[in-house]
């Protein structure tokens, strides 16, 4: 039998190792490189893909870069909870005049924002009925949807555009963020997770009109929460803490994000769950004006 020597065992050896750090672009060149997607980066003869740029970026990095890094993603991870469930929770319950449709209801709630029936609030105080509907009749916000059915349908189709403009900008974010642990097969996966919000949000339209046909006239009684789910049953609140889960995975998984970067999607991802709220606030005014009751 003939002896195989170290030599001719070496190129089949190096085919599957991990990518080697001789056809990587330089570090100074990859290690540091915000917003500049993997495509554009010169990989040797063998080329490159999404998974070269994230190992030759985490390969090549120094140990304080790493450290940066890490820091980074800690911060990703937590923007989809703080913008969309954290954030301005006074804001997210809205006063509706009786219960929406149900796609509408289960739009609203994909978008961030709880619908509660005017009038059915057990547990709030006049005061506080009161502050709502100051808030909702006079704020600066929504007082010029509130006057007549066209400045309605306006603004809802100027706050669509604008959730429509905010989508594009983070497919672009995540495209050019371009080291995605997840989103190297699918590059906009962020985006995925604030489209798929409706699938947690039909469950709990589907088990809220359940509890209002068992209650009393047909209404909730019980106290609205700005916690997405919190007073529902537990079908509710796993659906909705699983997707919750979902979105942490995802933002922590966008890997090697420089400051300038971590600084651009923490604007985007505002932008985003802002126009989704503003949206979906003047749906509830365009459909079920709380102040028309």
């Amino acid at each position: 039998m003939r002896n195989t020597s170290s030599a001719e065992l070496a190129p089949a050896s190096k085919s599957n190792a991990p990518l080697a750090t001789a056809e990587c672009p330089d570090a100074s060149v990859i290690v540091y490189s915000p917003f500049k997607p993997w495509f554009k980066f010169d990989y040797g003869p063998e080329g490159g893909d999404c998974w070269s740029a994230a190992i030759c970026t985490l390969g090549q990095a120094d140990a304080a870069r790493n450290q940066q890094f890490a820091a980074t993603a800690l911060v990703m991870g937590l923007l989809p909870i703080f913008f969309r469930d954290i954030a301005w929770p006074e804001k997210r319950v809205v006063l509706v005049s009786r219960p929406l449709p149900a796609l509408a209801e289960v739009l609203v709630r994909a978008l961030g924002l709880e619908p509660v029936v005017n009038g059915n609030v057990a547990g709030w105080s006049d005061e506080d009925v009161q502050r709502w509907l100051d808030w909702v009749s006079s704020s600066a916000i929504t007082a010029a949807s509130v006057r007549t059915q066209s400045k309605k349908q306006l603004v809802v189709a100027v706050s669509s555009a604008a959730l429509l403009i905010s989508y594009a900008a983070l497919a672009l974010v995540e495209i050019y963020s371009k080291r995605s642990a997840l989103g190297c097969v699918y590059p906009v996966i962020a985006l995925t997770w604030f489209l798929i919000a409706v699938a947690p949000a039909a469950l709990h339209v589907l088990f809220e009109g359940y509890r209002r046909r068992k209650a009393k006239d047909g209404v909730n009684v019980t106290r609205a929460s700005a916690v997405q789910g919190a007073d529902q049953a537990w079908p509710v609140q796993f659906g909705w803490a699983v997707y919750y889960i979902i979105g942490t995975l995802v933002y922590t998984s966008i890997m090697a994000i420089t400051p300038l970067e971590l600084f651009v999607w923490v604007v985007v991802t505002a932008v985003v769950t802002g126009t989704s709220k503003m949206l979906g606030l003047y749906i509830c005014l365009m459909l079920r004006n709380p102040v028309q009751v």
